[in-house]
């Protein structure tokens, strides 16, 4: 997913004697979609919740308040790719497959609204899925497999159902060339369904594929009829219909949302969500520092979409009081520096810059050690080909900078006195500007001059870097960006950045334009499954020796829980590093 600043985007979570009661909490938590070992009786404790759960419990009701500082791009789940959207739409949707471990490193899949995970043919073209019989939408209308190839076929109605990750299902499900979803072109009939079973035939092999089912952009949508004569096609996303445990009973568009319990979602059919909370009101301010305010009197339990802000940040790190109900999660994404070799032909001088970069002074200026840890590789902790030891340009003990290899990378590029170039940021930015000066005063000290080169957000991605044709008229040298994977694989997060297949004139993501043959083979081998995780750990150490992608810092978010929530985990496995809000209970009040 694309990340932008604040990270939102693509683009997140004494033992007392056991009872009963406390008996019944360890189960559940146990099943809770957190995969932990923590106690019946864990502590609230800094970053408790990112590898366990913090209060375990099984008492129901209450109204748990949530705060963001915007409204989703779109409550559609077709429509949706921001992050935290992700996880909000984790109350109220249910896909064939979910995840049964969201917390720690590692996040696992398992069947959803399907009996199982899916099953394929030999060369992963064809995927099948059986319905769990009993499961219904908000509505009481039984759910079916035809819902289910209703609600991807929207994702190919591109004129109406836009902003998603429709490319993901649009490249992977067979299709005819003049297929325009549903609206237009009827049925897909590459997805077959039976009373019971949906199949889906791809137009080319796709391993991961019960990723892509995973994500709420499969979420069932009544056939047809959506959520009535109002809320169709692009207004399907003002009213969604729920297939999870919890309904959107009131919206008012960046103002508020309020969903209370869907009373047709069973919990006999769902593994996966355990909800304990009645109702849960998401309240949208603006102002970050009535955010903060709100968080640290407990009139508001946790924010939706971002970290706390710097008033609330500095208390919550000098009082332990505070300090115990934060939690400050590693998650899969990564911030780094583009190096244009279209305007930086040389490798040598894109390599001293790489050298000179003083990663300790960005990890400052993206916000401090709350914000991230410095990154040796590309590739974040929680996806495979992930190495801790992975460091091609070391920067030195303190992450400071290596001044002599950068030097003398200067000296083989032929440059040696350095030379001029621009690095750019999107504007208006909280932390751009930062970062542009302390990146500007480290390749300094080898005399690398850099001058700086803004564009505004909305079109920073698209069309800014975005664009390969504007990056050399532009002369671009260097680009602040971040990426986090849309699916927990080596692939998912490496496709749309590294593949030489996949560069686009606008809204292109790989904004070096990055064709290496080595990672070009990776990647269209790995959706066969022929890729393993050594083969990822190889195509990061490629990218590497291109020199084109610097990482600066794996990403990490400061998040606080009111101490009255119970069975608070972090989402921080699948990248969102939120807290997981559909299982969080608040102790019945």
């Amino acid at each position: 997913m694309k990340v932008d600043l604040p990270f939102i985007k693509k683009r997140g979570r004494g033992i007392a004697a056991i009872s009963i009661m406390a008996a019944a909490a360890l189960a559940l938590a146990a099943c809770s979609g957190t995969g932990s070992t923590a106690s019946a009786g864990s502590q609230a404790t800094f970053n408790a919740a990112v590898n366990g759960v913090v209060n375990p419990s099984t008492v129901q009701g209450g109204t748990l308040n949530l705060i963001s500082s915007t409204d989703c791009d779109s409550w559609d789940p077709a429509r949706t790719y921001y992050g935290w959207c992700w996880n909000m739409q984790r109350l109220f949707t249910r896909s064939l497959v979910g995840y049964s471990t969201v917390n720690g490193t590692k996040p696992v899949l398992a069947p959803d609204l399907a009996t199982g995970l899916g099953t394929h043919n030999a060369d992963y073209t064809q995927w099948t899925y059986t319905l769990k019989s009993g499961v219904k939408f908000s509505t009481g209308q039984a759910i079916t497999p035809q819902d289910v190839k209703y609600g991807i076929e929207r994702l190919f109605a591109t004129d109406v159902i836009n902003g998603g990750p429709s490319s993901y299902f649009i490249q992977t499900i067979q299709h005819p060339a003049d297929y325009l979803g549903p609206y237009k072109s009827g049925d897909l009939s590459s997805i077959q369904t039976t009373s019971n079973t949906i199949t889906f035939n791809l137009s080319t092999p796709y391993s991961d594929f019960n990723y892509l089912m995973a994500m709420a952009a499969a979420a069932p949508v009544p056939y047809k009829t959506e959520g009535g004569p109002n809320y169709t096609g692009a207004n399907y996303g003002k009213m969604p219909v729920a297939s999870g445990p919890f309904v959107i009973q009131s919206y008012v568009p960046n103002q508020t949302v309020t969903f209370v319990r869907n009373k047709y979602w069973s919990q006999s059919t769902d593994t996966i969500h355990h909800p304990l909370a009645d109702k849960v009101v998401l309240s949208i301010d603006s102002n970050t520092s009535d955010i903060d305010s709100k968080l640290k009197a407990g009139t508001a339990d946790a924010r939706a979409d971002n970290s706390i802000g710097s008033t609330l940040q500095a208390a919550v790190l000098t009082q332990p009081s505070l300090k115990k109900n934060a939690d400050n999660p590693t998650t899969a994404f990564t911030r780094y520096f583009s190096v244009m070799p279209s305007v930086i032909p040389n490798v040598y001088c894109r390599q001293a810059i790489f050298y000179a970069t003083n990663k300790a002074a960005l990890v400052q200026a993206f916000g401090g050690t709350t914000a991230g840890t410095p990154a040796g590789s590309m590739t974040p902790p929680t996806i495979a080909g992930y190495s801790a030891t992975a460091n091609m340009y070391s920067t030195g003990a303190a992450s400071t900078g290596d001044l002599t290899a950068a030097k003398q990378a200067l000296a083989k590029c032929g440059q040696p006195n350095g030379f001029s170039t621009t690095l750019a940021y999107s504007t208006p930015s909280s932390t751009g500007p930062q970062v542009f000066a302390a990146e500007q005063a480290a390749l300094a000290r080898v005399g690398i001059k850099v001058t700086p080169v803004t564009s505004a957000t909305s079109s920073y991605y698209t069309s800014f870097i975005g664009s390969p044709a504007n990056i050399a008229n532009q002369k671009i040298g260097i680009a602040i960006a971040a990426w986090g994977a849309d699916f927990p694989t080596g692939y998912g997060f490496w496709n749309s950045i590294a593949n030489g297949a996949d560069i686009l004139p606008s809204g292109n993501t790989n904004y070096p334009s990055l064709n290496d043959p080595i990672v070009n083979n990776i990647l269209n081998e790995a959706p066969a499954g022929k890729a393993t995780p050594a083969d990822f750990t190889a195509l990061d150490s490629q990218v590497m020796k291109d020199a084109v992608y610097l990482p600066i810092l794996f990403g990490k978010s400061l998040y606080y829980r009111n101490p009255r929530l119970t069975n608070v985990t972090s989402d921080n496995a699948l990248a969102f590093g939120i807290y997981d809000f559909v299982n969080v209970g608040t102790g019945g009040k």
